[in-house]
């Protein structure tokens, strides 16, 4: 089944948006030790995580507006957002400026819920999953043309590639405006009278009514936690046995990057079809614990080889995970119920790399080996509550109730 016209306009709409975040978030450290700002590393380690607990307590939030109001009024607002938040880190002139920036743009940035949502609206259940893995490969894309842009425009200056990033975010915000269609089907007002969140918690509340949704969302900031201590202690291990360089570094990620929007982008849809959105989750937690017990101080071949199933499992298990909270989410409550799912992600991605720098620190040659055991208990913390949650397939039966096994 092809995808309706809208879906490419929105998936063009979150590769801008992420190549604008990819621009910025691997210069930080450096943007923010410049003597203007002089920024300790205790101070860069928070400036990198506010983002993160900003997205964490406002993603719920922007699912629930657009729930509300449409999702394309609340996506034309996290575009525009996050324009005036990477304009004001690029003419920033003190340290607290820095971290006003970084957070109003965790605050925007959570809105990629809202393009989740979206594609739910746009997309039947037996192609959920695979209108998720476009978001993945948007983000793929992003982070790997974005280093490498931003890296090019630091030649004219350190402050020009976050105002480079918000020339493009915002070039995108006005073509939004012209061409992106609202995929929200009409509501009655009673299906919307939902009491004013404060952040994330009324959402939070809702998305015990369905639990298998919530099974998923708490399924991946398990694994978001485990996956992100690993990226960040990735470039020290390889640094301190390898000796690895920046470059070395930003390759080996590059090839990552690749890997995954090739499985996002084509891959996945026949893996789910042929054996669904739980058993491809659990086949991609397996491929990632596998290539982290396999990764070790060796040759190329090995490395790439360990990298390539890391990068081949987590590209299964966010979209599978997210096409499951979909699923087993009411359609008038996607925005929100999407919106705790990236709010867990976003949790994920702030308590991961301070407990993966902490075990660095005191464990190097067996890290990889403990976060490939954690990862295990996930997959079977999976296998055990899979009753909880339905997928396409599940579809033939439409008297379940939505958190029904």
């Amino acid at each position: 089944m092809k995808f309706p016209p809208s879906t490419g306009i929105i998936f063009l709409a979150v590769f801008l948006d992420l190549l604008g975040f990819g621009m910025v978030l691997p210069l930080m450290p450096l943007y923010a030790a410049d003597p203007r700002f002089a920024a300790t590393p205790e101070q860069i380690g928070w400036l990198m995580a506010i983002y993160s607990l900003m997205q964490f307590l406002f993603a719920p939030w922007w699912g629930w507006l657009s729930d509300r109001m449409g999702r394309r009024p609340a996506l034309i607002a996290g575009l525009i957002g996050s324009a005036i938040s990477y304009l004001a880190y690029g003419m920033a002139t003190s340290l607290w400026m820095l971290f006003a920036a970084r957070a109003a743009a965790g605050v925007m940035g959570a809105n990629i819920a809202v393009a989740q949502a979206a594609l739910a609206d746009l997309s039947p259940p037996e192609e959920r999953s695979r209108a998720m893995g476009l978001i993945g490969a948007a983000f793929g894309l992003g982070f790997i043309l974005g280093p490498a842009f931003g890296g090019w425009l630091v030649r004219f200056g350190v402050e020009a590639a976050p105002l480079g990033a918000a020339l493009i975010t915002g070039l995108n915000a006005l073509a939004a405006v012209h061409y992106l269609p609202e995929t929200r089907p009409a509501v009655r007002t009673h299906q919307t009278r939902l009491s004013h969140p404060i952040l994330s918690l009324a959402p939070g509340g809702l998305a015990r009514q369905y639990p298998g949704a919530l099974t998923a969302c708490l399924l991946m900031g398990l694994f978001v936690t485990l996956f992100s201590g690993f990226e960040v202690t990735l470039p020290l291990w390889g640094r301190d046995l390898l000796q690895w360089d920046m470059a070395t570094v930003g390759w080996l990620f590059t090839y990552v990057g690749v890997v995954a929007v090739i499985v996002q982008g084509g891959i996945l849809r026949h893996i789910v079809k042929a054996i669904g959105e739980k058993n491809t989750a659990l086949a991609g937690l397996l491929c990632v614990a596998g290539g982290l017990a396999l990764l070790r101080p060796g040759g190329w071949p090995a490395i790439l080889t360990a990298m390539g199933m890391i990068a081949i499992g987590s590209g299964l298990v966010h979209p599978s995970l997210s096409g499951l909270a979909s699923l087993n989410t009411d359609p008038e409550r996607q925005g929100v119920m999407l919106g705790v799912f990236q709010s867990m992600s976003a949790l994920g991605r702030g308590i991961g790399p301070v407990l993966g720098g902490m075990a660095y620190s005191g464990m190097p040659t067996t890290l990889f080996l403990m976060t490939a055991t954690g990862l295990l208990g996930v997959a079977l913390l999976l296998a055990a509550l899979r009753r909880r949650m339905r997928d396409a397939r599940s579809f033939c039966a439409p008297t379940r109730s939505p958190g029904a096994p």
